[in-house]
């Protein structure tokens, strides 16, 4: 950090040194290409529409759409015809930004000849983004006028800006390099802009710039200083200055412009004078102009008000997150007094899902904020979440489907035994039960009693924290749920929420919470500019989510099942690891296992990017079996209390589908090389040689799994087979087992790698990897099945009965892991509040 100071001091002086010295040549010439001025915007830190005419490089760096008007008028007696008005039009486009810019020119009275008519320009830019660091652009311009010498002139600028440091950049325009004719022949001299401008603190609320223009044939130069300081809770004060005729006969020429930007939200206000003898020969000019924006700069507190946040859909795992981030956003807005939530369908997808939500609650009451739910048909997730609001409202009509958590496990092996299959799997433990979903007809008495027992885990969860919000003791709590499900009504006289309030009631419940008239509005803030240039630290938050299955990730659409590919996310972990600006990783993990090989594959990119940066791990509703072996490569890791983790242990296994196809009438035979040569095939079942050394074989994997886990947790191997051999924990079993370092969620695991890599407390999340629907996906969204989902970040789903995709979704795990697969995962669970469901792991 120390050296980049330096170094951008240094740039600066030695910039600033050439531009003294160059400047005294000569005044610049005027030329019939000059825009009307933007006040204070320099040639290496403008980054709003005014970069159509100023420097068309920067446009690529436009936070948003922008629509800017700007009126300069520097008095009769100014010899310098650039005034009038301006219009830009600026529109980014993810790497391109374009725009349109028109200028009416309206020269003062001693403006000298040819520049003393009327004249226009309107221009169009076009700008790369390479990089955050770097940027290309081009403007078009087109000059008319009733004046010959005005008109006919077709004129190319292009610019480069180069941002190497957070408090350093450089920019560098060819101006008129065409040579742009008028009417009659006369050529505009090309010229060449270069710059550079500091923000010595790093951030935008301090900048300065030191420019000049050089003009080729003339060889003149003209040297220009810029300078923009932040007011606080009121916007920006801006300056320049330009000299001229540093050689002539007189003293040098001053040409000035100062003024106060006023920011309230997407809109800016401005106004300034335009002063200095070599702008105005008596008394001085002024500036006045305005923009609105699709983003904001500080500046004047909004109006304060409540923000309606509305969930028409269950969050998925990477929908969960972008919940989760707004409202932190909004617990950190001044201007924000409170928060309605909107709930239409169930907030979260699991208890543990429901633990983060219920505290990103608790943080905004922390900050002051008053927070409120409406809820209409509600389940065991939406009390669980809401029960940490302020007051709860309810539809009259209304009910809460809810009497208690349950699970459920669906058994095929009936079914595949009256088709004529047999499943054949062998396992580590009696407690690994996810090969029993295939091969039994019903759960083991060990299975009925770990499942028992973790819905009696998870209950503990929901009581606490329902309890506590409600301020209704454990035992009371149980025994009013135990009543359920509930109208509204029912709801109200059993103190599980407070108010019945119809839809177009939520003003008036909003206003009598917060005890006072307020404004709700929907959450839509426009976008912060940036505040720093270049490449700003940040932190990668990597998403395994979905079945973990080899090679890329991707998405069963019918069903709304995501599956999480090794090499999607390795590729995702190297490349938090190489990119500069990221400086933490927090892995988000959202699975229930999956493929042993492909758990290996990612676990190695974990190691390794934890040997590079600071990693932190941060278990989602669930990190088991294979979901918990990538775990152990990193630091930290953090659990919810409710997080479904352990599961260590392999099984590995086939189905047998020969008897089947004899009842369909097919006789399949096969030939080989060797006795077990077609081991892992379909359509033959094992036998007894087969599967003693299959069970070596698991042998071998499971040992393979306890070293890593013993390994990364500094445990000792015989210390994790005991609490391996696939038994399931809770967050807090984990913790005390050893299994995980502290309980805690999304927020306190991105708050410990921010503090490992030295970010602010607000610095940007990178989601890695990229989000793809695919083509199938793509296509179903467009023909508007389950939009509402799709857009919550469920993908989409086919329209099939409930019951039906809880099975197709059990199955679809089953359909993908080749047989010759050794398998780290959980059994699949279907996890049910009676208000919504969610399948663990295979979460959309």
């Amino acid at each position: 950090m120390i050296m980049r100071n330096r170094l951008a001091l240094l740039v600066t002086a030695c910039a600033s040194s050439a531009l003294v010295s160059v400047s005294s040549v000569a005044a610049p010439p005027e030329r019939a290409s000059q825009a009307v001025p933007d006040p204070g915007r320099s040639l290496a830190g403008g980054d709003d529409a005014s970069a159509i005419a100023v420097n068309p490089a920067n446009l690529a760096f436009l936070p948003a759409p922008e629509f800017r008007w700007m009126w300069v008028r520097p008095g009769s007696s100014s010899p310098i015809p650039a005034a009038g008005h301006s219009f830009s039009l600026g529109l980014p486009l993810w790497a391109l930004s374009t725009g349109l810019r028109l200028d009416l020119l309206d020269p003062p009275d001693a403006a000298p000849a040819p520049f003393d008519a009327p004249y226009r320009w309107v221009r169009w830019g076009l700008a790369l983004r390479a990089s955050d660091s770097f940027s290309i652009g081009t403007t078009l311009g087109w000059g008319s006028s009733g004046a010959l010498a005005l008109d006919g002139h077709f004129s190319v600028t292009t610019g480069l800006t180069l941002r190497p440091l957070p408090h350093l950049s450089i920019s560098a325009v060819a101006r008129d390099w065409n040579e742009p004719q008028n009417r009659l022949g006369q050529a505009i001299e090309r010229s060449y802009d270069v710059g550079v401008a500091i923000r010595p603190l790093g951030r935008r609320m301090l900048e300065l710039g030191a420019e000049a223009t050089y003009f080729e044939r003339s060889q003149e130069v003209s040297p220009r200083f810029t300078m923009g300081v932040d007011v606080p809770r009121v916007g920006r004060l801006r300056g320049e200055i330009a000299l001229r005729d540093l050689t002539g006969p007189a003293r040098p020429g001053i040409a000035a412009m100062a003024g106060l930007e006023v920011n309230v939200s997407g809109l800016q206000v401005l106004g300034g004078g335009v002063f200095g003898d070599a702008y105005t020969r008596g008394g001085s000019g002024f500036y006045v102009g305005a923009a609105l924006r699709a983003y904001r700069e500080p500046g004047v507190l909004a109006t304060r008000r409540v923000a309606k946040v509305r969930i028409d859909a269950t969050p998925g795992a990477r929908a969960h997150t972008r919940l989760l981030q707004k409202l932190w956003r909004l617990a950190d807005a001044g201007e924000v007094d409170g928060v309605a939530l909107v709930v239409r369908s169930e907030p979260a997808s699991s208890t543990a899902h429901a633990e983060e939500l219920g505290d990103a609650l608790r943080l905004l009451r922390s900050r002051g904020k008053k927070v409120i739910c409406h809820l209409e048909d509600a389940g065991g997730r939406s009390l669980h979440v809401c029960s940490q609001a302020d007051a709860i409202a309810m539809n009259p009509a209304g009910g809460l489907r809810f009497a208690g958590l349950s699970t459920r496990y669906f058994y095929f092996g009936d079914l595949l035994r009256k088709l004529g299959v047999q499943a054949d799997f062998v396992r580590i433990g009696a407690h690994k039960l996810a090969a029993e979903q295939l091969a039994l007809p019903r759960g083991t008495p060990i299975a009925a009693e770990d499942h028992q027992q973790l819905v009696d885990r998870l209950s503990d969860v929901f009581a606490h924290d329902v309890g506590g919000g409600r301020r209704i003791p454990k035992k009371e709590l149980s025994r009013r749920i135990s009543r359920g499900p509930f109208v509204a009504r029912e709801a109200k006289e059993a103190g599980l929420i407070d108010l019945l309030a119809y839809d177009d009631e939520l003003d008036k419940v909003v206003e009598e919470v917060m005890g006072a008239r307020v404004s709700v509005v929907d959450d839509s803030p426009p976008k912060n500019a940036p505040e720093r240039w270049g490449s700003e630290p940040k932190v990668a938050m990597v998403y395994v989510d979905g079945d973990m299955v080899d090679g890329e990730s991707q998405n069963i659409p019918l069903v709304g099942v995501r599956l999480s590919g090794s090499y999607t996310v390795a590729r995702a972990l190297k490349k938090a690891r190489e990119d500069r600006s990221v400086r933490a990783v927090v892995l988000r993990v959202e699975t229930g296992g999956g493929s042993s090989l492909a758990a290996d594959v990612i676990l190695r990119e974990v190691i390794l990017t934890a040997r590079a940066k600071p990693l932190v791990v941060s278990m989602g509703s669930s990190a088991a079996s294979g979901g918990y072996y990538v775990s152990v490569g990193g630091g930290t890791i953090y659990a919810n209390r409710a997080t479904v983790t352990g599961s260590i242990g392999i099984y590995y296994g086939k189905v047998d589908v020969s008897g089947l196809l004899e009842k369909l009438g097919i006789k399949a035979e096969g030939y080989r090389s060797s006795p077990r040569a077609d081991a892992e095939s379909f359509f033959r079942a094992y036998t007894d040689e087969e599967r003693e050394i299959l069970g070596v074989k698991v042998k071998q994997f499971y040992d393979t799994f306890i070293g890593r886990v013993a390994e990364g947790r500094k445990l000792k191997p015989e210390q994790v087979d005991a609490v391996g051999r696939g038994q399931v924990w809770t967050g807090a079993q984990a913790l005390e087992r050893g299994l995980v370092d502290k309980l805690g969620g999304l927020r306190e695991a991105l708050a410990e790698a921010r503090e490992l890599g030295g970010l602010r407390e607000d610095a940007q999340v990178l989601a890695l990897p990229e989000e793809d629907e695919g083509l199938l996906g793509l296509a179903l969204k467009l023909a508007g099945v389950s939009a509402g989902a799709a857009a919550q970040g469920l993908g989409p789903v086919a329209a099939m009965p409930p019951a039906l995709l809880d099975i197709a979704r059990s199955l679809s795990p089953f359909l993908v892991f080749e047989p010759s697969r050794p398998l780290a995962r959980i059994e699949v669970v279907e996890e049910a509040s009676m208000g919504g469901r969610v399948t663990v792991p295979a979460e959309p």
